[in-house]
């Protein structure tokens, strides 16, 4: 499938962490899992979230998600984690945290970065040797992205195809999502990738340096990942880092004000 050009800045792409409470596998049975995709599924609706891929692990969760305000994220999330948490506890007859302190979103540029992420989502149960394919871990997007799955369906996929510039129909997309992620699937090469989770931002280097000017004081760190291939400069993917403190409030100002410009015509 041949993807456009990424199209100007668009702040609208989320790639969402969050791990469980001191990192312990709460999520370790299937059918933990299966609930928090139900939940994800109902959350997602209720506050106007497009879900483009997932992954539910024995212990965190990525999230890859669309929305035309960060604020709409934010409130998905308190509900759905609390709801999880919640009915966590009562069937364990437990009590306490269920999840970390709080949850880590990274921006992504629509585009080629977007679909970097999207297979990085797909391939962390093969990096964790959980599987040797995505198609066999139940709790994640690979079943809806590549067609097997026709009810029930999470993923916003015409959300998806927009904001990877893909202009095209499901089958189009389907064939090369499917062809794609063999061949990753083929190479040796499955080291985590800590910019798609750790950063503030990740995109191209014009694209991540306008984001660094945005933040006060000018703080933040433009980094990208090393891999074992030569690529050319449009091949890699950038990240901000900023210091960890208050990366929430940081990327919905960034959100806000790029969004107040783009309304006043700047």
């Amino acid at each position: 499938m041949r993807r456009g050009r990424t199209r100007g800045v668009d702040h609208c792409c989320f790639h969402v962490t969050h791990r469980c409470q001191e990192r312990r596998f709460l999520l370790k049975f299937e059918v933990d899992r299966r609930d928090y995709v139900v939940r994800l599924r109902d959350a997602a609706r209720e506050y106007g979230v497009s879900v483009l891929n997932y992954v539910i692990t024995s212990n965190h969760v990525h999230l890859l998600l669309w929305t035309d305000d960060e604020t709409g994220i934010s409130a998905m999330m308190r509900s759905l984690q609390g709801a999880v948490g919640r009915a966590f506890n009562r069937r364990k007859e437990r009590e306490g945290a269920f999840w970390s302190d709080r949850y880590h979103p990274t921006l992504i540029q629509n585009g080629a970065h977007l679909g970097r992420c999207l297979f990085y989502i797909d391939m962390n149960m093969v990096r964790a040797k959980a599987v040797e394919h995505p198609r066999k871990w139940a709790c994640c997007g690979y079943h809806e992205l590549s067609g097997s799955r026709q009810r029930y369906r999470v993923l916003d996929r015409e959300r998806l195809l927009h904001c990877l510039n893909a202009p095209c129909a499901f089958a189009e997309f389907e064939e090369w999502y499917r062809l794609t992620l063999e061949e990753k699937l083929a190479c040796a090469y499955h080291a985590r990738e800590p910019l798609w989770s750790e950063c503030v931002a990740v995109g191209d280097r014009d694209w991540v340096e306008r984001l660094a000017g945005r933040i006060p004081g000018g703080r933040g760190e433009i980094v990208s990942h090393e891999v074992p291939v030569r690529m050319d400069e449009a091949e890699i993917s950038y990240g901000l880092k900023v210091g960890s403190r208050n990366e929430r409030g940081l990327v919905a100002r960034m959100v806000g004000e790029k969004r107040l410009e783009r309304r006043i015509g700047h």
